[in-house]
């Protein structure tokens, strides 16, 4: 009996003990959509990180525009064929130049969620990461996109290349598409 009375006397306390009056801080608690603006900012900018050893080359992705053909590479975290084709381009001087020169490129990785202002065509539109990769079938990565001034699709290369230099300068000499994109060429002209 006197084990139970202990017992109960050990729970009663803890309940007073773990019911007091303190008030909850409220900066702990999240917001939800009242997210401070430097929160909504490191939010937008995580992706940069994945292509921080080549902001020399890549644009940043919140803006893309087309006063140039544009090149897209999709990637993620952890993708071990996005990170060889991001050490070729590293490693290249000559072809990070024909990529300047030719492209307003951009590395748009799939692992973080961010709003894309794309302005082509005297058309604006916002879309999210997912929205933009579902349009090209992003699903694997990398996807390389070569995207002409007007926003119809040039070429689409689903994974990696060794060759990717090669890849670069056949697309810069053609100035029509390299396939049938028909489909993808209509959803972003709905845009």
């Amino acid at each position: 009996m006197k084990q139970k009375f202990n017992f109960l006397i050990i729970f009663i306390s803890l309940f007073f003990i773990a019911c007091g009056d303190d008030r909850i801080d409220s900066s702990v608690i999240s917001g939800g959509s009242n997210m401070s603006k430097e929160a909504k900012e490191i939010e937008q900018n995580l992706d940069k990180h994945s292509y921080a050893d080549l902001a020399d080359v890549f644009l940043d992705t919140k803006d893309i525009r087309f006063d140039k053909e544009v090149l897209i590479i999709f990637g993620k975290n952890n993708c071990k064929y996005c990170d060889m084709l991001k050490d070729i381009i590293k490693k290249d001087d000559e072809l990070k130049a024909m990529i300047k020169d030719n492209f307003n490129p951009y590395y748009i990785n799939i692992s973080y969620s961010k709003i894309h202002n794309i302005d082509f065509m005297n058309k604006k539109a916002q879309l999210s990461t997912n929205n933009l990769a579902s349009i090209f079938s992003a699903s694997s990565t990398p996807t390389i996109v070569f995207l002409s001034k007007d926003g119809s699709v040039k070429y689409i290369y689903p994974g990696f290349s060794p060759k990717f230099d090669s890849l670069v300068k056949e697309v810069i000499s053609k100035n029509s598409s390299m396939g049938s994109y028909e489909a993808i060429d209509s959803a972003l002209k709905k845009l």
